[in-house]
């Protein structure tokens, strides 16, 4: 059975790409915060974790390790959303920001690469945000900026993708139909959004492509 990593395994995307892939040949491990804890069943055991303690993140990869011999796939998934533009953002907006969306990504990718890397590659998956391509992001700048690190980043890990089999992704969906989303934004046209199994599909189709030289840093669904 293949083993997949999914951070944020209980939010409004990790919820049905956990039920998913568990029901499609997978072993979800998924990571989920400390006061959201869930109940494993066949083919999910469940981590509660705070991602933006590297210690801890690294440990837990590390007990991983000795609880399964492979890793296939990583898919990060947490993060979070502010509006703030230049002139009501403060420094800890910024920081806050960053360690949401940057941090909870880089202090897993930092040990998991290094897994993936032990036993022959494997895929990596991070969700950006349309408005690092096109959009206005005046109004949403410390989260833009902070997605913008994981475009860089994902530029960076790919820099050596045919050295050590390990291909990152920057899945850009529009606006996610989810149901906090759905609440925060009630007037929205919920039918030009971005589908929560539109995301897990294209997800699932790039980890069974296993010629790298097909696939692609950045995903744009939207």
């Amino acid at each position: 059975m293949k083993n997949l990593l999914i951070s944020g395994a209980l939010g409004g995307l990790g919820s049905p790409m956990t039920n998913y892939f568990s029901s499609n040949g997978y072993r979800v491990l998924g990571t989920t915060s400390l006061n959201n804890i869930g109940t494993n069943s066949k083919n999910i055991k469940y981590y509660p974790i705070n991602l933006m303690n590297e210690k801890a993140t690294h440990q837990l990869v590390k007990k991983l390790k000795k609880e399964y011999t492979n890793l296939d796939a990583a898919i990060l998934l947490v993060g979070g959303f502010a509006m703030n533009n230049l002139y009501n953002s403060k420094l800890s907006d910024y920081e806050h920001m960053i360690k949401l969306n940057f941090f909870t990504a880089i202090n897993l990718i930092n040990p998991v690469h290094k897994w993936l890397q032990e036993t022959g590659g494997g895929d990596i998956f991070m969700i950006g945000s349309r408005p690092l391509f096109e959009g206005s992001s005046s109004e949403i700048l410390p989260y833009t900026l902070s997605k913008n690190l994981l475009l860089q980043l994902t530029y960076s890990l790919n820099e050596s993708s045919t050295e050590n089999n390990i291909f990152t992704s920057l899945i850009v969906p529009g606006t996610i139909d989810t149901r906090i989303n759905r609440q925060q934004i009630p007037d929205a046209d919920f039918t030009q959004w971005t589908k929560p199994q539109d995301i897990t599909h294209e997800i699932h189709a790039l980890i069974k492509q296993k010629d790298i030289s097909l696939k692609k840093s950045i995903i744009k669904l939207y």
